[in-house]
């Protein structure tokens, strides 16, 4: 059954966050969706960048400083 997971990276600098969420969708089954927070631009880019180029629709939401990044496995 597919689950909505949440990774709080809010406070870790790159590569952390990529290598995290990398890791964790390798552990995941398809139809899982992901919510990433993180506090660090360059973050939002490549964790962005990196699940459109594994082909998920992605979605970035940015508030005070904060990005919701939302991803679906297919």
């Amino acid at each position: 059954m597919p689950t909505e997971k949440t990774l709080d990276l809010r406070g870790d600098v790159c590569p952390g966050p990529l290598i995290q969420v990398q890791e964790a969708v390798s552990q995941a089954e398809r139809g899982d969706s992901f919510l990433v927070l993180v506090d660090y631009p360059l973050a939002a880019e490549s964790i962005a960048r990196w699940a459109e180029g594994e082909g998920y629709a992605v979605s970035i939401g940015q508030r005070r400083g904060e990005w919701e990044i939302r991803f679906r496995l297919p």
